[in-house]
């Protein structure tokens, strides 16, 4: 199964044109006996073609491959291509046809074996399937391509999928597509499917990079998901597409001479205009949306009144933002219930809005910002996040890495960027440090999150910045507690953005919030150093409002367990630009306590954090 080059398919239609007009249609046979001719008891009609006196023909349809077949969402009947063209071949060889909708899996062998007249369903022409079905003539050239999500940068073409052996390609089984695949990768990296439409479903979940399939699917995948989707890279097989048939059937001379009649009298190109052209707006997302459980027609989570999820932004905004429409449809799916995500402008905004909206919001909060939450109007904890096996984070201290700061009592009188007010690592913390170290702070600078205080000190408009810090990836073994929190000093040169968009010094990936600025500083490790780290803090949660339904609670945080240990995960909430999540937990209310202490010496309210 294949998609249509539109010069192939111009230079195909002329060439049948031209062999149309040159071959004389009936010559040949009038110089054989009239006996040994295989259409001797189907009278002519004028201009040589077969008439099959009404005859019914079986046409198994696949109704599942855009554009050439498939159920048309308004009127529930056949519809595309095949069905067009297959009426107009009927119409000049009166005969009846009679679609069966069948699989494709086994639909050219069950044509072989005779349970059907023919088969109509973007079948590429291949020498192996010619052993065993008779073909028509070549009626569209059609190009192999490959459909990746829009914001992919990893794959221009298939070798950047086999270099690199995290990439998975997906297919449909049993297609000309899944014999391209297997000729570049090992089985263990294509992920068959029983229907394109799967494919794709799962190359937007995340849970494969690449689809590889007919050019005209393709596009038939782009409409709604044009934001979403895009193909890459030139074709990698250009075939002919044709009808099928038993063996030695006698549909395939009178088929072929309608076909070519199609084609020289223009109507193929008027067929091909209406559904390969710009103007056919069906697409695979009207055929089969997303199959979500039953969601309540009224209260919460229903379409009109959905639960609000809350994200605080201490990241990358712009990349928080975007990602909130894939959490959504991914809770949706598990759920049945209707969300709707947002990031307030700050951790106080975060913090009122789910106590203005007691009975129906969930909120992505850090450990201060639960706790005064939960003071405020008694917000509940749900979860907590965990992070390459740690149910706790630190805060950092960072400088300049040609600073003289060998000490916290050596930033007496620094200008300090912290993230928040309202966040636990990048000022609570660090606040209470700074307190019981009698360290008196210069200039303050809210740099409005993690990546912009890491910003503050690279580019020289502060001493020191607070952060949150994640222990590095090691080549051997684990990160210990007393461990040296930041890279060896003769890794410092080698530190890089690979191709992956992961920042590594030789064989230590960096994790803590320099990482969170890579890409518009690649050279971050080379510039910024971590002076010291904090004591342990609780790693942020998801908690719900104070009057969240009790039963649906259990559900969302299943549904939410189960996302950030799928592969989706990675385009949100597990993503480094996102909150780096790697897994969950459980978390108390107790836990917070600690975190109570700080906030209480260092008179800590949800009032004189400012917005």
């Amino acid at each position: 199964m294949k998609k249509v080059s539109y010069i192939l398919f111009a230079l195909l239609v002329i060439g049948a044109m031209v062999l149309a007009a040159c071959t004389p249609a009936a010559a040949p046979e009038a110089e054989e006996p009239m006996e040994e001719k295989p259409m001797e008891e189907e009278p002519m009609e004028e201009g040589g073609l077969a008439d099959l006196d009404g005859r019914e023909v079986t046409i198994a349809i696949e109704n599942a491959y855009l554009p050439f077949n498939y159920i048309d969402p308004e009127t529930g009947e056949g519809a595309g291509w095949d069905y067009v063209v297959w009426d107009e071949i009927c119409s000049l060889l009166n005969c009846t046809p009679v679609y069966v909708e069948a699989a494709w899996e086994g639909m050219i062998q069950a044509v072989a074996d005779g349970q059907f007249d023919a088969a109509a369903d973007g079948i590429t022409i291949t020498e192996d399937r010619a052993e065993i079905v008779d073909f028509s003539m070549g009626y569209v050239a059609i190009e192999q391509r490959l459909l990746v999500r829009a914001d992919e940068d990893r794959i221009e073409n298939i070798q950047s999928i086999v270099d690199d052996a995290e990439l998975k390609l997906g297919t449909q089984t049993g297609t000309t597509n899944y014999e391209t695949a297997s000729k570049h990768l090992p089985e263990d990296r294509i992920e068959a499917f029983e229907q394109f439409p799967f494919a794709v479903q799962a190359l937007l979940a995340g849970d494969i990079d690449a689809v590889i399939m007919d050019e005209t699917a393709g596009q038939g995948y782009l409409g709604e998901n044009a934001d979403s989707l895009k193909l890459v890279g030139d074709s990698l097989s250009s075939d002919e597409l044709g009808f099928i048939y038993p063996l030695d059937s006698d549909l395939v001379e009178p088929v072929n001479a309608a076909l070519e009649e199609l084609m020289s009298n223009g109507f193929l190109v008027e067929v091909n205009a209406e559904y390969f052209g710009a103007d056919f707006d069906v697409t695979y997302d009207d055929l089969f949306p997303p199959e979500y459980p039953d969601a309540p027609e009224t209260g919460l989570g229903s379409e009109a009144e959905p639960i609000k999820v809350l994200f605080v932004p201490s990241v990358d905004v712009d990349f928080m933002i975007s990602g909130g429409d894939l959490i959504e449809d991914a809770l949706r799916m598990a759920t049945g219930l209707h969300f709707e995500a947002s990031v307030p402008t700050s951790y106080a905004a975060t913090i009122e809005a789910m106590c203005a909206s007691p009975t129906d919001t969930i909120g992505f909060i850090p450990a201060m910002g639960y706790a005064l939450a939960n003071q405020l109007c008694g917000v509940e904890p749900g979860l907590a996040s965990a992070r390459y096996g740690w149910n706790v984070y630190w805060a950092e201290f960072l400088v300049a890495r040609d600073s003289e700061f060998e000490t916290l009592e050596d930033l007496e009188g620094a200008t300090w960027a912290y993230p928040d007010a309202g966040s636990t690592s990048g000022f609570l913390y660090p606040s209470a440090i700074f307190d019981d170290l009698g360290v008196t702070i210069g200039n303050t600078v809210e740099a409005g999150g993690h990546p912009q205080a890491v910003k503050a000190v690279y580019n020289g408009e502060a001493d020191v910045a607070t952060a949150y810090f994640s222990p590095p990836l090691l080549p051997e073994g684990r990160w210990a507690l007393g461990d040296a929190p930041d890279i060896p000093d003769e890794m410092i040169p080698d530190c890089a953005v690979n191709e992956d968009d992961k920042l590594y010094c030789g064989e230590y990936r960096v994790l803590d919030a320099r990482s969170a600025i890579r890409e518009e500083a690649p050279d971050v490790m080379q510039k910024v150093r971590i002076l010291t780290i904090s004591g342990e803090i609780p790693n942020d949660t998801m908690s719900f409002s104070p009057e969240f339904p009790e039963d649906m609670k259990q559900g969302i945080l299943d549904a939410v367990a189960a996302y950030v240990d799928s592969d989706a995960c990675a385009d949100t909430l597990c993503n480094e630009n996102f909150y780096d999540w790697s897994g969950v937990g459980p978390i108390f209310d107790e836990n917070f306590d600690g975190v109570r202490l700080l906030m209480e010496a260092q008179g800590i309210t949800l009032e004189n954090l400012g917005e």
